[in-house]
């Protein structure tokens, strides 16, 4: 088995320019063809030069590689001219920004549509304009405090939503290099995985998605539950606060809750114990789980529960990368079923498949009273049966697991898997400018299928081995 270089080679400074040199351009070339703000398809010529420079802009990650010593500067310079760029690849943050002028000036966003908040209403998605908002309390409040800040500038909102993102990565860069730590794994290797990886880069600062800090509260929640103090509680009360201001920014955090079993678990397990062992695997499940919930419940006391209203947006009125969402469009497409009743039937079936995967998940490799199961697997198979079986799939939805891949240690053949997911959902957000999600899959796929293929026949590890002594769950690679 060969693996990829262990040090980075040639001119790891040039890699970092060429890399901020296609930000650049893909910046660039977003801007150009704007078309007044308007929610118009990327004229023919965008693709041309921004799939070009996405590529361009994966290949100076991977030349600089998991042993690269600078990750986190690299990163800063990537994203900064991400910072005062128009949202890129999606209209998320107009919706924000609509939203949070809603809050500023008093307005309910559960009961007002959002294309109705000012200037920002007119640029929100054309499947949302008409819908009350879907977000949490919580992140109502800091859109809220975001457009008041600017005083309800639009320029100046879409760059303040950008707050949050900065502040995820930030507590990614605390929290990897300690998990890493604690799991036997090269701090580097997390972060270029996990951090400075374009689709994080990218979707995060550049698209402005709100993702962002829901996704680093659940890691910072999982880095928690390692915490062993007050004998074995401490870190589980605190992982509890922690995923319940998670699923105050986006309810799908509560998805990391299981995770913070599943890790907690690993790590107080008492070895020998059998039918004994389930009231502590309960008691781990349902001290952070009833503080998750109370904390939810906290944070939405200012405008109540409201994104649970009919009149909210759902993720299954647009198509997406999603399966599922190709059979609503298809219902919806040919009149087979009224709009809502196809929705709220994929949606339905989404759910009862995501259960099901779940189930199976923790049956084979999920903690039970006599075994710790295998904790990292677990969480991430978890996430990303959500993913693939939910009734909406963007490429920014891949950061719900890309910060915890490399705590697997997986083998070979999956971390070839990986490196191609990565690639193929980078180059994808531009390529969805213009061209349908399931077109420009296939456009993707192809390539990338060889690709895949030339890596398996030269058997190429993407990436470095990891010390399976001082990983505490002994995982079998």
């Amino acid at each position: 088995m060969r693996t990829r270089p262990s040090a980075v080679t040639g001119r790891p400074w040039l890699w970092v320019a060429l890399g901020l040199l296609a930000v650049v351009v893909i910046i660039g070339a977003h801007t150009a063809d704007l078309a007044g703000l308007l929610e118009v398809r990327a004229s023919w010529w965008r693709p041309l030069i921004a799939v070009p420079a996405t590529g361009l802009l994966l290949l100076a990650w991977w030349q600089l590689g998991p042993t690269w010593r600078h990750p986190l500067l690299t990163a800063a310079i990537w994203i900064a001219p991400m910072l005062f760029a128009f949202p890129m690849h999606s209209r998320d943050a107009y919706a924000y920004a609509a939203t949070g002028w809603q809050v500023a000036h008093g307005i309910n966003p559960y009961e007002t549509p959002i294309g109705d908040a000012g200037l920002a209403g007119l640029l929100v998605g054309v499947h949302w304009y008409k819908t009350t908002s879907v977000y949490p309390s919580l992140s109502l409040d800091i859109f809220g405090l975001i457009s008041q800040m600017t005083g309800g500038d639009l320029y100046w909102t879409l760059v303040a939503l950008r707050l949050p993102s900065l502040l995820a990565l930030a507590i990614l860069a605390f929290c990897l290099p300690r998990l890493a730590r604690r799991f036997g794994i090269d701090p580097r290797l997390a972060l270029w995985a996990g951090l400075l990886n374009p689709i994080m880069l990218v979707q995060w600062v550049g698209g402005v998605h709100n993702d962002a800090l829901m996704v680093a509260l659940g890691v910072a929640a999982l880095l928690a539950a390692t915490d062993l103090g007050w004998r074995g509680w401490r870190g589980l009360v605190v992982a509890g606060v922690l995923l319940g201001l998670a699923m105050g920014i986006k309810q799908s955090a509560a998805l990391y809750g299981l995770g913070v079993v599943a890790v907690g678990w690993g790590l107080r397990f008492r070895d020998g114990e059998k039918v004994g062992g389930w009231p502590r695997l309960i008691a781990v499940a349902v001290v952070p789980g009833l503080i998750t919930i109370a904390t939810f419940l906290v944070s939405s006391l200012s405008w109540g529960l409201g994104w649970r209203n009919p009149t909210a947006g759902s993720p299954v009125e647009a198509t997406s990368n999603a399966p599922l969402s190709w059979v609503a469009s298809f219902l919806r497409y040919n009149e087979l079923l009224p709009h809502s009743t196809a929705n709220a039937l994929v949606t339905g079936l989404s759910t009862v498949l995501m259960v099901v995967a779940i189930v199976l998940v923790w049956v084979r490799v999920g903690p039970t009273g006599a075994r710790i199961g295998r904790p990292w697997l677990f969480t991430v198979l978890v996430l990303a049966a959500f993913n693939v079986l939910g009734p909406a799939l963007q490429p920014w939805y891949l950061t719900l697991f890309l910060p915890l891949y490399v705590f697997l240690r997986g083998g070979p053949g999956w971390n070839r898997v990986w490196l191609v997911v990565v690639a193929a959902f980078a180059l994808l957000a531009p390529l969805q400018d213009i061209l349908p999600s399931y077109v420009s899959m296939a456009v993707v796929g192809v390539p990338l299928w060889f690709a895949w293929r030339a890596l398996a026949r030269r058997e190429i590890d993407p990436l470095p081995a990891s010390d399976p002594e001082r990983d505490p769950f002994k995982t079998p690679v």
